[in-house]
Order: C-alpha cells, then sequence, then structure tokens
C-alpha cells in the first residue's frame, strides 16, 4: 500500500468537482495523504477562479490535511491534469464526471474519460 499517497484533484466549482475534493481529503485522511487541487481556467478567468477555490482552501484547512491549491490558465483541463500528475508524481487523480450531453461528448470528449484514457496512475471518477 501507500504510505503517503499524493492526491492531485480537478476542480472546476461544479458539484461532481467539489465531490472529488470530498473524497481525496477521506483518502488522504487514511493514508496521511498529500492533496493538490487545481483549477485549470481559461484567459481573463482567473480572478473567477481564485474566488472559486477559497472554499476549497477553507475545507482543506479544516481537514488539516497537507495540501496545495493552483490557478493554472489553459484550453485543455485534461491535459494540463494529466501533465501535473506526471511530473509531480501523483499516485492518484481525482476528477468529477460531468455529461457534456451526447453529441458534444463524442465530438470533444469528457475531461474525465481523457483523463481515465491517458493517466499513468490511478483515477477516481466521482458522482455527485
Amino acid at each position: 500500500m501507500f504510505d503517503k499517497i499524493r492526491i492531485l484533484v480537478g476542480f472546476d466549482e461544479s458539484p461532481q468537482s467539489k465531490k472529488a475534493v470530498e473524497e481525496a481529503i477521506t483518502i488522504a485522511r487514511c493514508f496521511s495523504g498529500f492533496i493538490k487541487v487545481v483549477y485549470v481556467c481559461g484567459k481573463g478567468m482567473g480572478g473567477k477562479a481564485e474566488t472559486g477555490v477559497i472554499e476549497v482552501k477553507e475545507k482543506l484547512n479544516a481537514a488539516d490535511v497537507e495540501y496545495d491549491v493552483s490557478v493554472v490558465i489553459g484550453s485543455n483541463p485534461a491535459k494540463v491534469l494529466l501533465a501535473i500528475a506526471k511530473q509531480e508524481n501523483f499516485a492518484l487523480i481525482a476528477v468529477g464526471s460531468r455529461g457534456l450531453g451526447n453529441t458534444l461528448s463524442i465530438l470533444l470528449g469528457s475531461v474525465s474519460k481523457q483523463i481515465v484514457a491517458n493517466a499513468h496512475c490511478n483515477v477516481l471518477v466521482v458522482k455527485n
């Protein structure tokens, strides 16, 4: 098993991503883990994202786990999360599942599907 698990969480203020943070906290408590929450947002949305992560920081502080929260500017959240996970050697990526609708999902694929298909580590997809 893991001595100290490193968990990367994709966050976008959706109910599913908030639940992914909660699940990561539960796992981190069990394995004395470290959580990194990453909010990937488009250009010009950094201020909104910074406001969005305030609640997450409060939740992580209250949980008394080691953590880091980052806002990253990018157009492809899956690509950003996969790169961070590999570069920083995370053991688990936690993301929320969210439907885009059949047509759009076929064309683009969801972030969670792209991460599951391409991750070098385990992936937890959290439903609301």
